[in-house]
């Protein structure tokens, strides 16, 4: 979840994110699915590992539950980061060690997809979100270092509030080539954030660019703001769906978007 999200709640993150009545599911949303291997010395921060076919070693997440949502693990990151390695039908293009993707990963929260793919695909990845969320995703990444440099990875973290026009050509600097594929998972949530998210995405999502998002189904108000402006301007497609969750009506679900062709004689 993104901290991008979390920052529009002024009281407390849970009270707000199941206020809505038409909510399919008004359980708590499932943060920290895996079992922590280890307590760090800190408060309450905790590691866990993400088990990769493709990988030689797992990728170790910190978590900080008590900093808020955005510090925890949530169920659709688990499921971009194991359906993604292993699809190459749903990525722009085929990646090698000499020729990695780029990819931007939005609404970072902890980073476990985003660093999960950089290592797996591999990729030279950003991972986004807002300033508080900073400190955590740069510890993740230094957790993972040793692993992403001999998967021929990499990974850079970047502020990046959705919308905000500056920020997004800050992290687009590198030119309009530097990301091929971009991801995000449980990123839809709050109706107030659904017009920034959706014009982040046309900024980044052009031409060639992918994105790939894992979502739950939730919130049937916000979800069908969501997809109504999102179909304006991109071909979605629903390209995977896991099992209901024990206890939910539903499982995480991955949608694979891409930008609407121009049709001729249209303007």
């Amino acid at each position: 979840m993104a901290a991008a999200a979390a920052a529009a709640v002024d009281a407390s993150p849970i009270a707000a994110v199941f206020s809505d009545s038409d909510s399919d599911d008004l359980h708590l949303p499932l943060p920290n699915l895996l079992p922590p291997t280890t307590t760090t010395a800190a408060s309450d921060a905790q590691l866990h590992d993400f088990h990769l076919p493709t990988l030689p070693s797992p990728i170790t997440i910190r978590t900080l539950p008590s900093l808020g949502l955005t510090f925890q693990l949530w169920p659709s990151a688990s499921t971009l980061l194991r359906i993604l390695p292993v699809s190459p039908h749903l990525l722009p293009r085929f990646p090698t060690r000499e020729n990695p993707l780029g990819v931007l990963e939005l609404g970072s929260g902890t980073g476990a997809a985003g660093i999960a793919l950089a290592a797996a695909l591999p990729a030279h990845a950003v991972l986004s979100d807002l300033p508080a969320a900073l400190p955590n995703l740069r510890h993740n990444v230094a957790l993972n270092s040793p692993l992403l440099d001999t998967r021929g990875g990499s990974v850079s973290v970047a502020p990046l509030p959705w919308g905000d026009a500056a920020a997004m050509e800050a992290v687009a600097a590198g030119g309009a080539s530097r990301f091929d594929l971009v991801v995000a998972s449980d990123v839809v949530y709050y109706e107030a954030l659904v017009d920034p998210l959706i014009e982040t995405l046309r900024f980044f999502v052009k031409g060639e660019v992918v994105f790939v998002m894992a979502h739950m189904r939730r919130w049937k108000r916000t979800d069908k703001k969501f997809f109504a402006k999102a179909r304006k301007v991109f071909d979605v497609e629903l390209v995977h769906e896991d099992p209901p969750l024990e206890g939910w009506r539903h499982g995480p679900v991955v949608y694979r978007f891409t930008e609407k062709k121009k049709q001729h004689g249209k303007k």
